[in-house]
């Protein structure tokens, strides 16, 4: 078990590949964590673009909440967590539960400033997470599917976070080939743009 500054029970990483692995984090029930302001510092923000589909993330941003967009995904498994973030006219909270992700615009969407969340019932969170010195001048892009997809590109990987085949990777799918996920298989596919 490797332990970084989120405060966890349990941490368990799966690697991807050279720049990138997945971290699977079980969160100590009933604690209350501040995410620091520019916590997402060290790695290269991505050209931001305003969320509109994904409205767990577009709410907030509609509210008047600061984000970045990076080569990160984070999905909730399970349990749940409250996010407290402040807006323009004070606390906004958002409950995160299974099936919540950050995902939109072939990133994921990063509080910018300092934000809080308070851990229950066993939330957990599967992140794709940048590694440091990564590989210069690669560019990835993440989508995330609750449904059978048919690729329209080649896929570097798709991981799966939950369901059946819960931390398997598959490697090297090309386009055309169908991604078999349902409401309860979430599945990960990155690429290289």
């Amino acid at each position: 078990m490797i332990q970084h500054i989120n405060p966890t029970v349990s941490e368990d990483i799966v690697p991807i590949n050279d720049d990138l692995e997945v971290r699977y984090s079980l969160f100590k029930n009933d604690f209350v964590y501040v995410r620091p302001a520019g916590s997402w510092r060290l790695w290269q923000p991505l050209e931001f673009v305003p969320p509109t589909a994904n409205r767990v993330i577009a709410d907030m941003h509609d509210a008047g909440v600061a984000w970045g967009l990076y080569e990160h995904v984070s999905v909730a498994i399970g349990g749940r967590a409250d996010y407290v973030f402040t807006g323009p006219d004070g606390p906004l909270t958002q409950v995160w539960t299974p099936g919540f992700h950050n995902v939109e615009n072939g990133g994921g969407y990063l509080p910018t400033e300092e934000f809080t969340r308070r851990f229950y019932d066993d939330f957990a969170l599967c992140c794709i997470i940048q590694k440091f010195n990564r590989t210069p001048g690669v560019r990835y892009h993440f989508e995330v599917v609750t449904a059978p997809v048919i690729l329209g590109s080649d896929a570097l990987f798709v991981h799966y976070a939950t369901g059946v085949r819960q931390r398997h990777t598959d490697f090297g799918i090309a386009a055309g080939q169908q991604i078999e996920a349902s409401q309860t298989d979430i599945a990960i596919i990155g690429s290289i743009i």
